[in-house]
């Protein structure tokens, strides 16, 4: 009887065991797949960061700058590009997306030199920037650099904006080394250069300042040595 009570005892205890290493298994296997679920929700949610790429990091006022961009969501119907650090860096601007990338151009607006923040953004919020350096604006060159009254020169110039269409050459000095009537200039449409001429008037010898301006309000200055 007692033996028979033993093995009864055993058996249950055994059954109890089993039971508990049962329950214990499920508890383990529901918290494994628990781990393993939110790590698929967490590397779901994982998204690369957005990347610019310009294609010069320095540039002139009046060039044209292409931009390629990595890692934009696919939802992104549409972008734009823009600067947070001048509203006028960023002129004549076109940029398409598709499946997360993103590429366009945009011409280098009037501003003065120095370091700009160019951004790409896209419609559903995400955004990415890139550095540019702008070194300078337009430039011109007098051929001759000076002569005496009565002396043409020729202006030639560079760097000005695409979008420029006419131009004025003129002098801030007084008294004006431009002789009345004889300054002519012309924009090279789209290729941001300016030729022209003047006649040196009747002034004294000294240094003057003569100035090429675009219609966008872009300029640049020369001296011209009277003597």
């Amino acid at each position: 009887m007692n033996s028979l009570r033993r093995q009864l005892l055993q058996g249950r205890s055994f059954d109890y065991d089993l039971e508990g290493n049962s329950r214990r298994f499920l508890a383990s296997l529901v918290l494994c797949i628990l781990v393993i679920s939110t790590g698929s929700l967490l590397l779901t949610d994982v998204h690369a960061q957005p990347m610019l790429s310009l294609s010069a990091e320095t540039a002139r006022v009046g060039s044209d700058i292409s931009i390629t961009g990595t890692g934009f969501l696919p939802t992104d119907t549409s972008c734009v590009f823009s600067s947070p650090s001048s509203a006028s860096l960023v002129i004549s601007s076109a940029c398409v997306t598709q499946s997360g990338s993103l590429s366009g151009s945009f011409i280098v607006g009037n501003v003065m030199p120095g370091n700009y923040l160019v951004q790409a953004s896209g419609n559903m919020g995400d955004s990415a920037q890139s550095l540019l350096e702008v070194s300078g604006g337009a430039q011109i060159q007098l051929t001759p650099a000076g002569g005496g009254p009565g002396v043409d020169v020729l202006v030639q110039g560079l760097g000005f904006l695409p979008t420029d269409t006419t131009c004025s050459i003129s002098s801030p000095s007084a008294p004006n080394p431009i002789l009345p009537g004889s300054g002519a200039c012309v924009i090279v449409t789209g290729h941001a250069t300016a030729i022209g001429s003047f006649m040196i008037g009747n002034v004294l010898a000294g240094e003057y300042v003569i100035r090429v301006t675009g219609n966008q309000g872009d300029s640049a200055q020369a001296l011209l040595e009277v003597g």
